[in-house]
């Protein structure tokens, strides 16, 4: 896959993404977004502020490696490289793969055991997902496979731009399935 179709992909994805968690969530009274779907269970407001804990994060980061791929210009490559981190991680938030096996989250991004969570997270959630939406497009003017961006939880390896930006993307994804399916669908 070349880096601009990969970028072409996620903006898609982001798009409709954006499009959805509006239509379903923006007007819900707050007391259908604490809804617990069963015990154990994130309602949708704790899905969305794990989102953000991720976000809060990365996003920062993204925009330095950003500004740094541009000092050093950095042209964009043409096909789009990937790391055993990457690789590993897009893999265990793909939403095809929900299914298969639950994940547990890091007790730093886990709302239901110290992440405080807001009132507004769907609002922090959308303005999160249009300032990535902007990072995106400033990633196609540079090199995806170049800029390395450290993990939350370890330093043993660091992600690759463009393998950190299909990871969020899937990441809300997924959270958005399972924000969905704690009210019914």
């Amino acid at each position: 896959m070349t880096q601009s179709e990969l970028i072409d992909r996620l903006e898609s994805d982001l798009t409709d993404l954006l499009k959805q968690v509006r239509a379903r969530f923006s007007d819900q009274p707050r007391e259908t977004l604490l809804l617990h779907p069963a015990p154990g269970r994130w309602n949708v407001q704790e899905c969305f502020a794990h989102l953000n804990a991720q976000f809060e994060y990365f996003l920062p980061r993204i925009e330095l490696a950003l500004h740094k791929a541009k000092a050093h210009k950095w042209a964009p490559a043409h096909e789009r490289e990937s790391n055993w981190l990457g690789r590993r991680a897009i893999h265990a938030v793909d939403p095809a793969y929900m299914a298969q096996k639950l994940r547990r989250s890091p007790k730093a991004i886990n709302p239901s055991k110290l992440l405080k969570v807001r009132e507004n997270e769907v609002k922090v959630f959308l303005i999160n997902i249009e300032l990535l939406m902007r990072l995106l497009r400033q990633a196609r003017e540079v090199d995806t496979n170049k800029p390395k961006i450290k993990p939350m939880r370890w330093n043993i390896s660091s992600f690759l731009l463009g393998d950190l930006l299909e990871y969020l993307v899937r990441h809300a994804q997924r959270h958005a399935i399972q924000a969905q399916n704690a009210v019914g669908g």
